[in-house]
């Protein structure tokens, strides 16, 4: 257990920051992008591989934004690994903004299946680096935009990548401005949600073993932008592991189309039990991204990406789907 402390606090150091950022941030100007590329190993002999990116992103004012980024540099000779970023961007706008041109960097929270000699075969290995990032926009209309964009990510006990990617993007409450939305009152509002959940668990190790599962979570909205919960997860039977077990997490979140559609980021610890572990407990850390649909009356249906960062080098994506109901 004592093992655990320093990849647990890593992951607070990293997500926390992001946390904040996007729940004291206005919001107004919303983007979300989508980018696909490749990723290149910078050691003498190194190899490529795919690369793509999830970037969400808002304007803090006319030259400065702040993002929160998922990347996968993809399968590279000895490494499969992704992580979780938060930059701060310095932008300018040319030819009647039409154009923007940015630089970003930040704390990246990196998750790195690695090669080990045999016995061992592999290691599931977690730490906090920096992303830095060269952007450039060309917006075809106020909603829609296209994007070339540049990865720099150097993490010392691992392998540095450069990455160059392609993608297009949409920008939510384009003509919003910084503060326009009312306060966050919970009078009339569904602060309570249980959703039930379906998941497909897979193993973060070189054979990928994949098993069915299923999920149980309590959420409430303690604020406009920053919600808890509590869940019950069964992550089925992958092969490597048998596990089952309980998380509490925090979120940051954001909505757009009339609050019909959420957005959200989280972290928190996992208590679990492994039948082929002994059924020992094990105290974990989870990141997490959820996103959210709200029907007229009080149904909402839910997707949800639970990474589970071990000390055991039993690393799970818990991908979960499901139907939920609020009061």
């Amino acid at each position: 257990m004592r093992d655990l402390v320093p990849i647990v606090i890593r992951c607070l150091a990293a997500a926390v920051s992001a946390l904040l950022i996007a729940c004291a941030a206005p919001a107004f100007a919303q983007e979300l992008y989508l980018l696909n590329g490749i990723t290149r190993d910078r050691a003498i002999g190194g190899d490529d591989s795919f690369a793509w990116v999830l970037d969400y992103s808002e304007r803090l004012s006319e030259h400065f934004s702040y993002s929160l980024v998922y990347v996968n540099e993809g399968h590279l000779v000895g490494h499969h690994r992704d992580g979780l970023g938060a930059q701060l961007w310095a932008k300018t706008d040319l030819l009647d903004r039409r154009l923007s041109v940015a630089v970003g960097a930040g704390p990246y929270l990196y998750f790195d299946t690695a090669a080990r000699p045999a016995p061992v075969v592999y290691a599931d290995e977690h730490g906090v680096s920096m992303i830095y990032s060269l952007a450039t926009t060309w917006h075809l209309n106020p909603r829609w935009g296209i994007q070339l964009r540049a990865n720099y990510i150097a993490i010392p006990r691992s392998i540095d990548t450069t990455s160059f990617l392609v993608g297009i993007g949409y920008k939510f409450d384009a003509r919003a401005l910084p503060g326009a939305s009312a306060p966050w009152s919970a009078g009339g509002r569904n602060v309570n949600e249980v959703t039930a959940y379906l998941a497909r668990t897979y193993v973060n190790n070189f054979e990928a073993e994949t098993a069915a599962g299923q999920a149980l979570e309590y959420r409430r909205n303690l604020s406009r932008n920053v919600e808890w919960t509590l869940s019950a997860i069964n992550e089925g039977n992958p092969g490597p592991l048998n596990r089952r077990g309980v998380m509490s997490e925090i979120w940051a979140t954001r909505t757009v189309f009339d609050d019909r559609v959420t957005f959200g980021v989280g972290i928190g610890p996992y208590l679990s039990y492994d039948r082929r572990d002994n059924d020992k407990a094990r105290l974990s850390g989870a990141v997490s991204l959820t996103a959210s649909y709200r029907f007229p009356e009080h149904w909402v249906a839910r997707a949800t990406w639970h990474r589970v960062a071990t000390d055991y080098h039993k690393d799970t994506d818990v991908f979960l789907i499901g139907a939920g109901y609020r009061w």
